[in-house]
Protein backbone atom coordinates (compact mmCIF):
# COMPACT_ATOMS: atom_id res chain seq x y z
CA UNK A 1 0.00 0.00 0.00
CA UNK A 2 2.85 2.21 0.67
CA UNK A 3 4.51 2.79 -3.35
CA UNK A 4 7.28 4.90 -1.63
CA UNK A 5 8.70 2.15 0.49
CA UNK A 6 8.75 0.01 -2.40
CA UNK A 7 10.68 2.97 -4.52
CA UNK A 8 13.00 3.45 -1.93
CA UNK A 9 13.80 -0.40 -1.42
CA UNK A 10 14.38 -0.92 -4.74
CA UNK A 11 16.84 1.69 -4.97
CA UNK A 12 18.62 0.69 -2.05
CA UNK A 13 18.72 -2.66 -3.79
CA UNK A 14 20.40 -1.46 -6.57
CA UNK A 15 22.78 0.34 -4.67
CA UNK A 16 23.78 -2.38 -3.02
CA UNK A 17 24.26 -4.43 -5.80
CA UNK A 18 26.75 -1.57 -7.54
CA UNK A 19 28.68 -1.35 -3.99
CA UNK A 20 28.91 -5.42 -4.49
CA UNK A 21 30.61 -4.33 -8.37
CA UNK A 22 27.43 -5.87 -9.83
CA UNK A 23 25.71 -4.09 -12.13
CA UNK A 24 21.78 -3.78 -13.22
CA UNK A 25 20.14 -4.54 -16.52
CA UNK A 26 16.27 -3.70 -16.66
CA UNK A 27 14.08 -6.24 -18.85
CA UNK A 28 12.02 -3.43 -20.79
CA UNK A 29 8.58 -4.77 -22.33
CA UNK A 30 7.56 -1.81 -24.18
CA UNK A 31 5.97 -4.25 -27.10
CA UNK A 32 2.17 -4.55 -25.68
CA UNK A 33 0.57 -4.48 -22.99
CA UNK A 34 -1.19 -6.92 -20.23
CA UNK A 35 -4.72 -5.69 -22.05
CA UNK A 36 -5.78 -4.14 -24.67
CA UNK A 37 -8.14 -2.14 -22.80
CA UNK A 38 -5.49 0.08 -20.87
CA UNK A 39 -5.19 3.31 -20.30
CA UNK A 40 -3.46 4.37 -23.64
CA UNK A 41 -6.16 2.68 -25.48
CA UNK A 42 -8.69 4.94 -23.42
CA UNK A 43 -7.04 7.69 -23.80
CA UNK A 44 -6.32 8.06 -27.24
CA UNK A 45 -8.69 4.84 -28.80
CA UNK A 46 -6.43 3.24 -31.88
CA UNK A 47 -3.35 5.69 -31.37
CA UNK A 48 -0.78 3.55 -29.04
CA UNK A 49 -1.35 0.84 -30.50
CA UNK A 50 -0.54 -0.40 -34.35
CA UNK A 51 -3.95 -1.14 -35.84
CA UNK A 52 -5.07 -3.97 -38.90
CA UNK A 53 -7.29 -2.28 -41.44
CA UNK A 54 -9.93 -4.69 -40.26
CA UNK A 55 -9.56 -2.37 -36.78
CA UNK A 56 -8.31 -5.38 -34.91
CA UNK A 57 -5.20 -5.61 -32.82
CA UNK A 58 -1.82 -5.87 -34.98
CA UNK A 59 -0.39 -9.04 -33.09
CA UNK A 60 3.82 -9.55 -33.66
CA UNK A 61 4.02 -9.90 -29.83
CA UNK A 62 1.96 -12.61 -29.77
CA UNK A 63 0.30 -10.97 -26.90
CA UNK A 64 -3.12 -9.43 -28.60
CA UNK A 65 -2.01 -6.23 -29.48
CA UNK A 66 0.90 -4.45 -30.41
CA UNK A 67 2.55 -0.74 -29.73
CA UNK A 68 3.36 1.64 -32.10
CA UNK A 69 6.98 2.91 -31.28
CA UNK A 70 6.62 5.07 -34.49
CA UNK A 71 3.85 7.33 -32.90
CA UNK A 72 5.57 10.28 -31.77
CA UNK A 73 3.94 10.02 -28.43
CA UNK A 74 5.00 6.51 -27.95
CA UNK A 75 7.95 6.98 -29.17
CA UNK A 76 8.06 9.75 -26.21
CA UNK A 77 6.91 7.52 -24.03
CA UNK A 78 10.06 5.10 -24.51
CA UNK A 79 12.36 7.55 -24.49
CA UNK A 80 10.90 9.60 -21.27
CA UNK A 81 10.43 6.19 -18.83
CA UNK A 82 13.88 4.69 -20.21
CA UNK A 83 16.10 7.84 -19.42
CA UNK A 84 13.87 8.02 -16.30
CA UNK A 85 15.26 4.52 -15.05
CA UNK A 86 19.03 5.61 -16.12
CA UNK A 87 18.91 9.04 -14.18
CA UNK A 88 16.75 8.44 -11.06
CA UNK A 89 17.58 4.78 -10.59
CA UNK A 90 20.99 4.37 -11.80
CA UNK A 91 20.09 1.35 -14.11
CA UNK A 92 23.08 0.52 -16.14
CA UNK A 93 21.60 -1.08 -19.21
CA UNK A 94 18.12 -1.92 -20.98
CA UNK A 95 17.28 -5.33 -22.44
CA UNK A 96 14.30 -4.58 -25.04
CA UNK A 97 11.73 -7.32 -24.88
CA UNK A 98 11.03 -8.40 -28.82
CA UNK A 99 12.97 -5.40 -29.77
CA UNK A 100 11.99 -6.20 -33.49
CA UNK A 101 8.77 -4.86 -32.82
CA UNK A 102 9.83 -1.24 -32.02
CA UNK A 103 11.31 1.04 -35.11
CA UNK A 104 14.82 1.97 -35.80
CA UNK A 105 14.34 5.30 -35.78
CA UNK A 106 13.08 5.15 -31.91
CA UNK A 107 15.67 2.42 -30.78
CA UNK A 108 18.17 5.10 -32.18
CA UNK A 109 16.46 8.29 -30.36
CA UNK A 110 17.02 6.31 -26.88
CA UNK A 111 20.46 4.95 -27.45
CA UNK A 112 20.93 9.05 -28.53
CA UNK A 113 19.23 9.98 -25.00
CA UNK A 114 20.99 7.66 -22.96
CA UNK A 115 24.63 9.04 -24.56
CA UNK A 116 23.72 12.33 -22.84
CA UNK A 117 23.04 10.75 -19.46
CA UNK A 118 25.89 8.23 -19.38
CA UNK A 119 27.20 6.43 -22.60
CA UNK A 120 28.38 3.22 -21.24
CA UNK A 121 24.74 2.45 -20.51
CA UNK A 122 24.15 -0.87 -22.14
CA UNK A 123 21.27 -1.27 -24.60
CA UNK A 124 20.41 -4.68 -26.42
CA UNK A 125 17.48 -6.64 -27.32
CA UNK A 126 15.60 -9.61 -29.14
CA UNK A 127 15.99 -8.62 -32.77
CA UNK A 128 12.91 -10.70 -33.79
CA UNK A 129 9.12 -10.64 -33.04
CA UNK A 130 6.98 -13.32 -31.81
CA UNK A 131 4.56 -12.89 -35.23
CA UNK A 132 3.99 -11.09 -37.97
CA UNK A 133 3.25 -7.43 -37.54
CA UNK A 134 2.05 -4.30 -39.52
CA UNK A 135 5.35 -2.67 -39.45
CA UNK A 136 7.59 -2.62 -42.56
CA UNK A 137 10.50 -4.88 -41.62
CA UNK A 138 12.25 -2.40 -43.44
CA UNK A 139 11.93 -0.12 -40.84
CA UNK A 140 11.90 -2.54 -37.67
CA UNK A 141 14.66 -3.02 -35.42
CA UNK A 142 15.45 -6.19 -36.67
CA UNK A 143 18.70 -8.37 -36.07
CA UNK A 144 19.42 -8.35 -39.75
CA UNK A 145 19.13 -4.33 -39.26
CA UNK A 146 21.60 -3.65 -35.87
CA UNK A 147 24.43 -2.25 -37.92
CA UNK A 148 22.18 0.70 -38.44
CA UNK A 149 21.82 1.05 -34.80
CA UNK A 150 24.96 2.05 -33.48
CA UNK A 151 25.17 1.43 -29.70
CA UNK A 152 22.75 -1.62 -29.34
CA UNK A 153 23.41 -5.46 -29.33
CA UNK A 154 21.19 -8.03 -30.60
CA UNK A 155 20.78 -11.60 -29.51
CA UNK A 156 22.58 -14.48 -31.91
CA UNK A 157 20.25 -17.17 -32.39
CA UNK A 158 22.58 -18.60 -34.52
CA UNK A 159 25.14 -19.32 -32.10
CA UNK A 160 22.32 -20.20 -29.60
CA UNK A 161 20.44 -22.68 -31.72
CA UNK A 162 24.70 -23.80 -33.88
CA UNK A 163 26.09 -24.63 -30.19
CA UNK A 164 22.64 -26.73 -29.09
CA UNK A 165 20.15 -27.52 -31.72
CA UNK A 166 16.98 -25.12 -32.45
CA UNK A 167 15.13 -24.08 -29.62
CA UNK A 168 11.72 -24.96 -31.18
CA UNK A 169 12.60 -29.02 -31.57
CA UNK A 170 13.81 -29.73 -27.76
CA UNK A 171 15.46 -33.11 -29.22
CA UNK A 172 17.44 -31.24 -31.94
CA UNK A 173 21.20 -31.68 -31.22
CA UNK A 174 23.55 -28.75 -32.02
CA UNK A 175 27.60 -28.73 -32.85
CA UNK A 176 28.26 -29.87 -29.10
CA UNK A 177 25.62 -32.38 -29.13
CA UNK A 178 26.35 -34.43 -31.81
CA UNK A 179 25.36 -32.64 -34.98
CA UNK A 180 27.48 -32.43 -38.07
CA UNK A 181 27.96 -29.60 -40.82
CA UNK A 182 27.68 -26.51 -38.29
CA UNK A 183 31.23 -25.71 -38.45
CA UNK A 184 30.22 -22.53 -40.68
CA UNK A 185 28.11 -21.53 -37.98
CA UNK A 186 30.52 -21.58 -35.13
CA UNK A 187 33.03 -19.74 -37.53
CA UNK A 188 30.56 -16.80 -37.48
CA UNK A 189 30.22 -17.28 -34.20
CA UNK A 190 33.23 -16.77 -33.61
CA UNK A 191 33.97 -13.53 -35.50
CA UNK A 192 31.16 -12.21 -33.41
CA UNK A 193 28.77 -12.60 -36.51
CA UNK A 194 30.78 -9.77 -38.44
CA UNK A 195 30.80 -12.03 -41.80
CA UNK A 196 26.20 -11.65 -41.50
CA UNK A 197 24.76 -9.19 -39.60
CA UNK A 198 26.47 -7.36 -37.04
CA UNK A 199 28.34 -3.86 -37.79
CA UNK A 200 30.68 -4.67 -35.15
CA UNK A 201 31.48 -7.97 -33.00
CA UNK A 202 29.75 -5.51 -29.75
CA UNK A 203 26.59 -5.87 -31.44
CA UNK A 204 26.44 -9.56 -30.45
CA UNK A 205 25.19 -10.89 -27.27
CA UNK A 206 26.20 -14.62 -27.73
CA UNK A 207 24.96 -17.49 -25.69
CA UNK A 208 23.45 -20.93 -25.57
CA UNK A 209 20.72 -20.15 -22.41
CA UNK A 210 18.45 -17.52 -21.01
CA UNK A 211 15.39 -17.60 -19.14
CA UNK A 212 13.27 -18.34 -22.18
CA UNK A 213 12.72 -22.15 -23.26
CA UNK A 214 14.76 -24.79 -21.41
CA UNK A 215 18.06 -24.67 -19.41
CA UNK A 216 21.44 -25.40 -21.11
CA UNK A 217 21.13 -28.66 -19.12
CA UNK A 218 17.47 -29.47 -19.21
CA UNK A 219 17.76 -29.10 -23.44
CA UNK A 220 20.81 -31.60 -23.44
CA UNK A 221 18.63 -34.01 -21.03
CA UNK A 222 16.11 -33.89 -23.98
CA UNK A 223 18.21 -34.00 -26.93
CA UNK A 224 20.34 -36.57 -25.67
CA UNK A 225 18.43 -39.11 -23.07
CA UNK A 226 20.86 -41.56 -23.14
CA UNK A 227 23.77 -38.86 -21.73
CA UNK A 228 25.15 -39.36 -18.27
CA UNK A 229 25.52 -36.37 -16.43
CA UNK A 230 29.19 -36.65 -16.63
CA UNK A 231 28.85 -36.29 -20.27
CA UNK A 232 26.42 -33.49 -20.26
CA UNK A 233 28.85 -31.36 -17.88
CA UNK A 234 31.09 -32.13 -20.89
CA UNK A 235 28.66 -30.74 -23.13
CA UNK A 236 27.88 -27.73 -20.96
CA UNK A 237 32.00 -26.74 -21.15
CA UNK A 238 32.43 -27.17 -24.68
CA UNK A 239 29.60 -24.95 -25.65
CA UNK A 240 30.64 -22.31 -23.05
CA UNK A 241 33.88 -22.26 -23.97
CA UNK A 242 32.90 -21.46 -27.61
CA UNK A 243 30.33 -18.42 -26.20
CA UNK A 244 33.82 -17.16 -23.96
CA UNK A 245 36.39 -17.77 -26.74
CA UNK A 246 33.86 -15.91 -29.46
CA UNK A 247 33.78 -11.98 -30.40
CA UNK A 248 31.05 -10.56 -29.23
CA UNK A 249 29.90 -10.39 -25.54
CA UNK A 250 28.99 -13.50 -23.40
CA UNK A 251 26.36 -13.65 -21.78
CA UNK A 252 24.78 -16.67 -19.85
CA UNK A 253 21.77 -17.89 -17.83
CA UNK A 254 21.95 -17.14 -13.79
CA UNK A 255 22.89 -21.09 -12.73
CA UNK A 256 23.87 -22.31 -16.15
CA UNK A 257 27.36 -22.83 -14.54
CA UNK A 258 26.02 -24.82 -11.59
CA UNK A 259 24.07 -27.39 -14.28
CA UNK A 260 20.54 -25.71 -13.32
CA UNK A 261 17.19 -27.42 -14.21
CA UNK A 262 14.29 -26.33 -13.96
CA UNK A 263 12.17 -29.93 -12.84
CA UNK A 264 8.17 -29.92 -12.47
CA UNK A 265 6.45 -31.83 -9.28
CA UNK A 266 5.23 -34.00 -11.99
CA UNK A 267 9.42 -34.95 -13.14
CA UNK A 268 9.32 -33.08 -16.30
CA UNK A 269 10.96 -30.26 -16.94
CA UNK A 270 9.64 -26.52 -17.79
CA UNK A 271 10.70 -24.53 -20.35
CA UNK A 272 8.58 -22.17 -19.92
CA UNK A 273 8.68 -21.59 -16.04
CA UNK A 274 7.38 -18.09 -15.76
CA UNK A 275 4.20 -19.00 -13.75
CA UNK A 276 6.66 -22.11 -11.74
CA UNK A 277 7.03 -21.97 -8.38
CA UNK A 278 10.30 -21.55 -6.73
CA UNK A 279 10.65 -25.31 -6.45
CA UNK A 280 11.46 -24.93 -10.20
CA UNK A 281 12.73 -21.57 -10.85
CA UNK A 282 15.59 -21.21 -8.16
CA UNK A 283 18.92 -21.71 -8.34
CA UNK A 284 20.20 -24.83 -6.37
CA UNK A 285 23.06 -23.75 -4.39
CA UNK A 286 23.83 -26.65 -2.50
CA UNK A 287 24.42 -28.57 -5.83
CA UNK A 288 27.63 -26.83 -5.44
CA UNK A 289 28.69 -29.50 -2.99
CA UNK A 290 29.09 -32.34 -5.86
CA UNK A 291 32.33 -32.71 -7.36
CA UNK A 292 30.92 -32.53 -10.86
CA UNK A 293 28.95 -29.16 -10.50
CA UNK A 294 31.41 -27.42 -8.55
CA UNK A 295 34.05 -28.28 -11.24
CA UNK A 296 32.07 -26.89 -14.02
CA UNK A 297 30.94 -24.00 -12.25
CA UNK A 298 35.17 -23.39 -11.54
CA UNK A 299 35.43 -23.79 -15.16
CA UNK A 300 33.20 -21.00 -15.84
CA UNK A 301 35.05 -19.03 -13.60
CA UNK A 302 38.75 -20.00 -15.87
CA UNK A 303 36.33 -19.30 -18.64
CA UNK A 304 35.51 -15.67 -17.63
CA UNK A 305 39.48 -14.94 -15.73
CA UNK A 306 40.92 -16.20 -19.02
CA UNK A 307 38.97 -14.04 -21.49
CA UNK A 308 39.65 -10.62 -19.17
CA UNK A 309 43.18 -11.05 -19.12
CA UNK A 310 43.34 -10.95 -23.54
CA UNK A 311 41.53 -8.49 -25.09
CA UNK A 312 42.35 -10.10 -28.46
CA UNK A 313 38.89 -11.83 -27.25
CA UNK A 314 37.10 -8.75 -27.34
CA UNK A 315 37.55 -7.57 -30.59
CA UNK A 316 35.71 -4.11 -30.52
CA UNK A 317 35.95 -3.54 -34.69
CA UNK A 318 35.15 -5.92 -37.66
CA UNK A 319 38.24 -4.07 -39.07
CA UNK A 320 40.44 -6.05 -36.37
CA UNK A 321 38.74 -9.37 -36.30
CA UNK A 322 39.14 -9.61 -40.07
CA UNK A 323 43.09 -8.22 -39.76
CA UNK A 324 43.31 -10.45 -36.54
CA UNK A 325 41.89 -13.71 -37.07
CA UNK A 326 42.58 -16.83 -39.34
CA UNK A 327 40.94 -20.37 -39.26
CA UNK A 328 42.95 -23.50 -39.77
CA UNK A 329 41.90 -25.31 -42.75
CA UNK A 330 41.81 -29.17 -43.44
CA UNK A 331 40.90 -29.95 -39.47
CA UNK A 332 38.77 -32.29 -40.36
CA UNK A 333 34.67 -32.67 -39.31
CA UNK A 334 33.03 -31.48 -36.13
CA UNK A 335 36.33 -29.21 -35.38
CA UNK A 336 36.72 -25.62 -35.78
CA UNK A 337 40.29 -23.88 -35.14
CA UNK A 338 41.55 -20.39 -35.12
CA UNK A 339 44.56 -18.32 -34.35
CA UNK A 340 44.03 -14.82 -33.07
CA UNK A 341 47.49 -12.64 -33.62
CA UNK A 342 49.32 -9.71 -33.91
CA UNK A 343 48.47 -8.35 -30.50
CA UNK A 344 45.15 -6.55 -31.56
CA UNK A 345 43.09 -4.41 -28.95
CA UNK A 346 46.28 -3.87 -26.36
CA UNK A 347 46.62 -8.13 -26.60
CA UNK A 348 50.08 -8.57 -24.69
CA UNK A 349 50.15 -12.33 -25.95
CA UNK A 350 51.82 -12.71 -29.23
CA UNK A 351 49.25 -15.30 -30.23
CA UNK A 352 46.03 -17.34 -28.66
CA UNK A 353 45.28 -20.37 -30.51
CA UNK A 354 42.01 -21.99 -29.62
CA UNK A 355 40.52 -25.65 -31.37
CA UNK A 356 36.76 -27.14 -30.45
CA UNK A 357 36.33 -30.54 -30.90
CA UNK A 358 32.71 -31.70 -31.36
CA UNK A 359 33.70 -35.38 -32.28
CA UNK A 360 33.68 -38.25 -29.54
CA UNK A 361 36.86 -39.10 -30.31
CA UNK A 362 40.15 -37.19 -30.05
CA UNK A 363 41.97 -35.51 -33.06
CA UNK A 364 44.85 -34.33 -33.77
CA UNK A 365 45.61 -30.11 -34.72
CA UNK A 366 48.56 -28.73 -36.41
CA UNK A 367 49.58 -25.32 -34.77
CA UNK A 368 50.27 -22.40 -36.30
CA UNK A 369 53.61 -22.43 -35.56
CA UNK A 370 56.56 -25.15 -34.25
CA UNK A 371 57.04 -23.53 -30.92
CA UNK A 372 56.49 -24.18 -27.31
CA UNK A 373 52.94 -23.51 -26.83
CA UNK A 374 51.30 -23.18 -23.19
CA UNK A 375 47.70 -24.35 -22.65
CA UNK A 376 45.80 -22.79 -20.57
CA UNK A 377 42.21 -24.36 -21.46
CA UNK A 378 41.17 -27.93 -22.09
CA UNK A 379 38.04 -29.83 -20.96
CA UNK A 380 39.03 -29.89 -17.78
CA UNK A 381 40.26 -26.77 -16.64
CA UNK A 382 40.60 -23.59 -17.32
CA UNK A 383 42.47 -20.28 -16.75
CA UNK A 384 45.37 -17.90 -16.97
CA UNK A 385 47.71 -20.64 -15.45
CA UNK A 386 49.56 -22.78 -17.44
CA UNK A 387 48.71 -26.94 -17.30
CA UNK A 388 51.21 -27.77 -19.73
CA UNK A 389 53.65 -26.88 -22.40
CA UNK A 390 53.55 -28.31 -26.04
CA UNK A 391 56.71 -28.40 -27.83
CA UNK A 392 55.85 -28.67 -31.43
CA UNK A 393 53.45 -28.28 -34.51
CA UNK A 394 50.69 -30.15 -33.09
CA UNK A 395 48.49 -30.93 -30.43
CA UNK A 396 45.86 -33.68 -29.77
CA UNK A 397 42.22 -32.40 -28.55
CA UNK A 398 40.40 -34.38 -26.51
CA UNK A 399 37.15 -35.62 -27.31
CA UNK A 400 34.34 -32.88 -26.56
CA UNK A 401 36.43 -30.49 -25.46
CA UNK A 402 37.95 -27.17 -26.46
CA UNK A 403 42.03 -26.26 -26.03
CA UNK A 404 43.11 -23.37 -25.82
CA UNK A 405 47.16 -22.35 -26.07
CA UNK A 406 49.13 -19.30 -26.18
CA UNK A 407 52.28 -18.38 -27.05
CA UNK A 408 54.07 -15.00 -24.85
CA UNK A 409 52.28 -14.09 -21.86
CA UNK A 410 49.38 -16.13 -20.67
CA UNK A 411 48.28 -13.67 -17.67
CA UNK A 412 47.97 -10.60 -20.07
CA UNK A 413 47.16 -7.31 -17.72
CA UNK A 414 44.61 -6.17 -15.43
CA UNK A 415 41.53 -4.78 -17.34
CA UNK A 416 41.13 -1.16 -17.22
CA UNK A 417 38.51 -0.05 -14.57
CA UNK A 418 37.22 2.92 -16.41
CA UNK A 419 34.51 2.41 -18.20
CA UNK A 420 34.64 2.04 -22.05
CA UNK A 421 32.55 3.35 -25.08
CA UNK A 422 31.50 2.23 -28.08
CA UNK A 423 28.82 4.83 -28.95
CA UNK A 424 28.08 6.05 -32.16
CA UNK A 425 30.40 8.84 -32.08
CA UNK A 426 33.87 6.41 -31.97
CA UNK A 427 34.54 3.78 -34.79
CA UNK A 428 32.70 1.49 -33.45
CA UNK A 429 28.54 -0.08 -33.53
CA UNK A 430 29.05 -2.09 -30.25
CA UNK A 431 27.09 -2.08 -27.14
CA UNK A 432 28.18 0.43 -24.87
CA UNK A 433 29.90 -1.83 -23.15
CA UNK A 434 33.17 -3.15 -25.80
CA UNK A 435 32.99 -5.86 -23.57
CA UNK A 436 35.23 -5.19 -20.97
CA UNK A 437 35.30 -4.89 -17.24
CA UNK A 438 33.16 -1.50 -15.30
CA UNK A 439 32.98 -0.75 -12.08
CA UNK A 440 29.43 -2.15 -11.99
CA UNK A 441 30.66 -5.53 -13.24
CA UNK A 442 31.39 -7.62 -16.09
CA UNK A 443 28.56 -7.57 -18.71
CA UNK A 444 27.44 -11.70 -17.85
CA UNK A 445 26.20 -10.48 -14.62
CA UNK A 446 25.06 -13.71 -14.45
CA UNK A 447 20.93 -12.88 -15.49
CA UNK A 448 20.97 -9.88 -12.69
CA UNK A 449 18.47 -7.95 -13.79
CA UNK A 450 14.97 -7.13 -12.81
CA UNK A 451 12.72 -8.13 -15.27
CA UNK A 452 10.01 -5.60 -15.68
CA UNK A 453 8.92 -2.21 -15.58
CA UNK A 454 6.95 -3.18 -12.32
CA UNK A 455 4.65 -0.37 -11.66
CA UNK A 456 3.43 0.89 -15.56
CA UNK A 457 1.14 -0.85 -17.90
CA UNK A 458 4.44 -2.54 -19.79
CA UNK A 459 4.48 -5.82 -17.42
CA UNK A 460 2.45 -8.98 -18.81
CA UNK A 461 2.17 -12.01 -17.06
CA UNK A 462 1.40 -14.04 -20.56
CA UNK A 463 3.93 -15.55 -22.68
CA UNK A 464 5.39 -15.29 -25.76
CA UNK A 465 7.22 -17.96 -27.69
CA UNK A 466 10.80 -17.44 -27.83
CA UNK A 467 12.31 -16.65 -31.47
Amino acid sequence: KKGEVRIKECKQMIQALHNAGIGVIMDVVYNHTYTSDSWLQRTVPNYYYRMNNDGTFSNGSGCSNDTASEHLMFRKYMIDSVTYWASEYHIDGFRFDLMGLHDQETINEIRAALNKIDPTIITYGEGWTGGSSTLPSSQAALKAKISKMPGFGAFSDDIRDGLKGNVFDEEDTGFVSGKSGLESTVKSGVLGATDSWAGAPTQTINYVSCHDNNTLWDRFTNSCPDATDEEKATMTKLASSVVFTSQGVPFFLGGEEMCRTKPLANGKLDSNSYKSPDSTNSIKWDTLSSSLVSGVSNYYKGLIEFRKAHPSLRLTTTEDVNNNIKFSEDVGDNVVAYEVSGKPNGEKADSIFVAYNANKEDVQVKLPKSDKWQVCVNGEKAGTDVIETINGDTVTVKAQSTMVLVLGDTNGTPEDTSKVTSSDNDNSNGVNTSDTSTPIGWFAFVGIALLAIAGIVFVTVKKKANR
